[in-house]
């Protein structure tokens, strides 16, 4: 049996969720080069980012860090409520990060005067 490598789950997991890479790069808060370094194998996301990426891919911690030759099945065993409740929760993130994003924007602004 062949061995995927990180990278190419990562890869994987990002395409079949219908993720680009800019998008993906958004929502975690990086450049879209570092996910790109991700998927190469270049560099490796830090522990802090790991279950964010399981999350945000809808796929499994350890299958993300482990591996095996297919993207499983993010609804298998998982109810419709339960997606739901993790996409609010992974929106919720996206819009906190957002707001930081535009606090640290106004904040560089009132210093620019």
């Amino acid at each position: 049996m062949e061995t995927i490598l990180f990278g190419e789950r990562l890869k994987n997991a990002r395409e079949a969720s219908g993720m680009s890479q800019d998008s993906l790069a958004s929502r975690l808060g990086v450049k879209r080069s570092t996910v790109e370094k991700w998927e190469s194998g270049k560099m490796h996301p830090r522990a802090n980012r790991l279950q964010t990426l399981a999350s945000l891919l809808n796929v499994p911690l350890m299958w993300l860090l482990a591996g095996s030759q297919k993207v499983p099945d993010p609804s298998a065993g998982v109810s419709n409520r339960d997606i739901m409740l993790q996409k609010i929760a992974d929106l919720d993130a996206g819009i906190n990060h957002m707001r930081t994003e535009l606090d640290e924007l106004r904040a560089l602004v009132e210093n620019c005067d």
